[in-house]
């Protein structure tokens, strides 16, 4: 009897420790993801002055607020989006006469917590949309922008930081200029260590490919990415019920093979709040637009994706902006 009394003193112990320690991490995250949410507060100006050219009535606009629609809508505070990269260092975007040596950005996700509504979504982004990219040169220094498919954007850069850095410059243009509070980087190769940590998620078949030869086409692509991505948050918020600690232990498992700036306390703050958030696949969000081919570079097999833009931007108010009153 003794000897279990102790034993479970020990682990009493221990428990608290682990949860305590998750709790200080905790406050430390919340603490550093509002201090960028409060930073980018003066960056929701420029978002507003981006959407400016559908907004109808310039005059009516109270400062930070768009008015659309006879509506007006401010920036919702309680947001905090995440980039999440699949690279491919295999492709290299030669269309330009460049050191162009970072990689494509195969795969791009937008992850939007959103506090107000306890909610999360997702908004997949088409590896091939044309829009503006930052040209750069080999030293790094600033030479124009072009319109290109914006997966090409990584490439200019280490494959790295940098990379991350100009790819999100560059997806939070297009969203409008909303602000993007971190990033997360990590090669296709990587995947199958998360699945182990997880035992797995169960995808199904989307598309039949009848020659052996054939891939997927580009949609059956996206809607592959979709699933996995789909599969993979639900499951993890579902183990998260038995260990919520589980990110934190995803985190660690392959923070030496990705290119991030989320820190561990930030990866915990974000356990303990969103994993009570509601998803599931009906909040993920596909941004309208029309694909066309024959407008990729040599050495990427993405077809050029265009989105309407005025559908965009209502996409942009709905999910990231509310209702002013």
């Amino acid at each position: 009897m003794r000897k279990l009394m102790v034993l479970c003193g020990c682990f009493i112990c221990a428990l608290a420790f682990l949860l305590g320690g998750a709790a200080v991490l905790a406050v430390s995250g919340k603490y550093n993801l509002k201090s960028q949410a409060v930073s980018y507060a003066a960056g929701t100006e420029a978002a507003v002055q981006a959407v400016s050219m559908v907004a109808e009535d310039e005059d009516d606009r109270q400062e930070g607020n768009v008015r659309f629609d006879e509506k007006n809508y401010r920036y919702n505070e309680g947001i905090l989006t995440f980039l999440l990269m699949g690279i491919d260092r295999e492709k290299r975007e030669e269309a330009f006469d460049k050191s162009t040596a970072g990689g494509q950005a195969d795969a791009l996700f937008l992850l939007v917590l959103d506090a107000h509504k306890r909610a999360i979504r997702v908004i997949p982004i088409h590896p091939g949309t044309m829009t503006e990219i930052t040209i750069y040169d080999e030293q790094g220094e600033q030479e124009g922008a072009v319109t290109a498919q914006i997966c090409s954007q990584h490439s200019f850069g280490d494959g790295g930081k940098l990379s991350c850095e100009y790819q999100v410059k560059s997806v939070s243009r297009f969203f409008y200029g909303i602000p993007i509070n971190g990033y997360l980087a990590v090669e296709m190769e990587t995947l199958p260590t998360v699945l182990g940590l997880i035992d797995g998620i169960n995808l199904e078949a989307l598309e039949d490919v009848k020659d052996a030869g054939e891939g997927l086409s580009e949609e059956g692509r996206m809607d592959k990415q979709k699933q996995f991505l789909t599969e993979l948050l639900v499951k993890v918020k579902e183990l998260m019920k038995r260990d919520f600690t589980l990110p934190v232990k995803i985190y660690n498992k392959i923070s030496d093979r990705a290119v991030t700036d989320i820190t561990a306390d930030e990866v915990a703050y974000l356990a303990m709040t969103a994993g009570s958030y509601y998803f599931d696949a009906g909040q993920v969000v596909t941004i309208p637009g029309r694909s066309s081919g024959g407008e990729s570079s040599r050495e990427s097999v993405h077809d050029a994706f265009y989105a309407d833009e005025e559908a965009l931007f209502e996409l942009v108010l709905e999910v990231f902006y509310e209702p002013a009153g």
